[in-house]
């Protein structure tokens, strides 16, 4: 053997008909490695596998010059699709690689590889998008399922049609998925626990028609068939990736995103919110025998899901996939032409799904109106501290504040405009809640407690928090004394209920969060002696936007957002959903930037808030100077007055 020639290959490692259909390449390149200083002409290069899942692979090389790289590329491989095909099991191949001048080997090499079943995934390491392969919407099992969907469809809305987009009404396009789910909830499908961590690893797939003909399958099987029929009736469909588990969506508009992978959590989680819904969400796992979830639980059920960002993974979008030429693998039938059902008999009619809650369109993705940005305002905001200590930019949670536990930020801030007061009580003693790394307490991990617990104390107005009776009124008391201090001294309130925060980061690559309030209603401690409990109540004061904010992004970020300042309002104070999906509209293109509706209690003020505070209060009275209002108009208030003056007449004609 040449000593000085050496074989660099790089591949996949491993390879699956799904890949052969798609044209993945097995092999992306050949390198030839001449250490030597003489150069080498006329190089064969062959390629043999083992087993023959390709043909024989050769190429010749005129000239390998020394000290240099020659590459081959691509690699133009003929497989065999019938053995792709045909393999129920993993199986363990090689390739071996060999460059030879005139029947000399100079030098040879092997690769193992690794030959994936007919129906296996390889998982996310490497094109996470091969999931939608698998998807199969034309399969005649599949088309059953739209059948029965079109007798809920015609239930629902007296038509059994699917229209696909065809309506612009995101309203018809949930009535389909959900009429979809109806019919798969009938079928009474089991399901089975996946394996471990097969997101990375890869699986077995059960195809949508096997799942069907054999009536169980996992998680990640249940959505491949959910997403398979969604496809069929023209839908969108996404598949979802989280760790140790998967689920679908699926768009209310005809859109895709930009990749056919999507890994950032927000990207959805701002989507599926409520005010947006440009996407749906749902656990496939609740159409399962055994589980009564209708369409609404299982949408709250996976929206929950995308809580834990570590855990996320990523969102298949299988209609990007689809213009990226990723197509679905041909389906393979028994040897006797039939399938094996498993009969777990069908749902009572009363277990199945309702139809869908309703998505208002009128606020659906809205703006809130923008408003002139006039002098006054401009005076205001540069009174404003945009600087990081700023609490009302980069909010932390200390000893000074206290974190609510809340079901619904917008119906608390209802309730407190109409003047009632809500008594604050600790945390219940058999619970204990855990802080994550922003000193925030992990909502999302116990969800559905909380809002259990907030929905209870909340018709009693008693408004619980996360930490102990003794902490709470350490914390309370002191907030109690420097609010009225700030009051006595200054004549400025500085204690407000903080509602709804924006999760932003500095930079792309900054990996810690920060946190900024969005609402902020003046409020009053109210202490009772005799109990030594504290009560909230609002003041008589104006609910504000965090105009530090606004600022600050449209400064620092590039992002005007208009119609917050005032904030909007509705028939019980300020629309609080409409401000939010105004943010959330506002910061989509954000990565991993999103809308936290959590609830504080907290003094929020900055070095220059009193003088800001007198413009904002006081600006009618301000506006009472002809000078002043001038200023703001940018031209003369008054009308001059020609006075023929001298040093002799000044006393008479004007007054000292």
């Amino acid at each position: 053997m040449n000593g000085n020639i050496r074989i660099e290959a790089f591949t996949t490692g491993f390879f699956s008909f799904a890949m052969q259909q798609n044209y993945i390449p097995l092999i992306r390149s050949i390198r030839l490695v001449n250490d030597g200083e003489s150069s080498v002409e006329g190089v064969t290069v062959r390629v043999d596998f083992d087993p023959a899942f390709a043909k024989p692979f050769l190429f010749e090389v005129q000239f390998v010059e020394g000290l240099r790289t020659t590459e081959i590329a691509p690699v133009k491989l003929t497989l065999s699709p019938e053995l792709l095909f045909s393999l129920t099991e993993k199986t363990a191949g090689n390739i071996h690689i060999s460059a030879e001048k005139d029947g000399e080997t100079l030098a040879e090499t092997d690769i193992p590889v690794e030959i994936l079943a007919y129906d296996e995934w390889s998982g996310v390491s490497v094109m996470p998008e091969l999931i939608s392969a698998f998807c199969a919407p034309n399969h005649p099992l599949v088309n059953e399922i739209v059948s029965e969907a079109a007798v809920y469809m015609q239930t629902w809305t007296g038509s059994p049609s699917f229209m696909g987009y065809q309506s612009e009404d995101p309203n018809i396009v949930k009535q389909q998925a959900a009429a979809i789910y109806a019919a798969l909830q009938a079928r009474n499908i089991a399901y089975i626990v996946p394996p471990a961590s097969y997101e990375k690893r890869g699986q077995r797939v059960r195809l949508p028609y096997t799942v069907i003909s054999e009536k169980h399958g996992t998680c990640l099987d249940l959505s491949l068939l959910y997403a398979s029929c969604l496809e069929q009736i023209g839908l969108n469909p996404l598949v979802v990736i989280v760790k140790g588990h998967a689920f679908a969506g699926l768009w209310l508009d005809d859109e895709t995103f930009a990749d056919c992978a999507e890994d950032d959590a927000s990207a959805l989680k701002k989507r599926a919110a409520e005010g947006i819904d440009q996407i749906c969400l749902v656990e496939c796992t609740d159409f399962v025998a055994g589980s009564d979830a209708d369409f609404m639980h299982a949408e709250k059920h996976a929206v929950a899901h995308l809580d834990e960002t570590k855990d996320f993974v990523c969102a298949v979008d299988v209609r990007r996939c689809r213009g990226s030429g990723i197509r679905p693998i041909p389906a393979r039938v028994a040897e006797n032409g039939e399938y094996k059902a498993v009969d777990y008999g069908r749902r009572a009619e009363d277990e199945i799904t309702d139809a869908p809650r309703v998505i208002d369109v009128t606020r659906r993705g809205g703006f809130a109106e923008g408003k002139e940005l006039t002098k006054q305002m401009i005076w205001e905001r540069k009174l404003l501290d945009l600087s990081l200590r700023n609490s009302l930019l980069n909010f932390r949670p200390t000893s000074s504040n206290v974190q609510f536990m809340t079901a619904d930020i917008a119906k608390l801030e209802d309730v407190i405009s109409e003047g009632e007061s809500f008594r604050i009580m600790p945390a219940p003693q058999e619970k204990s809640f855990v802080l994550s790394d922003s000193k925030i307490y992990e909502i999302e991990n116990e969800k559905d407690l909380i809002t259990s617990i907030a929905e209870s104390e909340f018709k009693n107005r008693r408004l619980r928090t996360f930490v102990s009776e003794t902490e709470l009124e350490k914390t309370l008391k002191k907030l109690h004394r420097d609010a009225k201090v700030s009051l006595e001294e200054n004549g400025a309130n500085t204690l407000y209920l903080a509602l709804g925060f924006l999760r932003w980061y500095e930079t792309d690559k900054s990996a810690k969060p920060k946190y900024a309030p969005l609402i902020l209603v003046p409020v009053d401690l109210v202490k009772k002696i005799q109990d030594k409990s504290y009560s909230l109540r609002i003041r008589g004061e104006e609910t504000q936007m965090n105009i530090t904010l606004l600022e600050y992004l449209r400064q620092d970020h590039g992002l005007s957002i208009n119609g917050l300042d005032p904030l909007p309002t509705d028939e019980n104070g300020v629309d609080i959903p409409l401000v939010l999906s105004t943010m959330r509209q506002a910061v989509m293109s954000k990565k991993r930037w999103d809308i936290e509706e959590l609830a504080f209690i907290g003094q929020f003020s900055f070095s220059r808030f009193i003088m800001w505070n007198d413009i904002r209060n006081r600006s009618d009275e301000l506006a009472q100077n002809k000078v002043v209002a001038s200023l703001m108009s940018g031209k003369t208030e008054w009308e001059t007055e020609e006075l023929d003056l001298s040093p002799h007449t000044l006393d008479e004609k004007l007054m000292p």
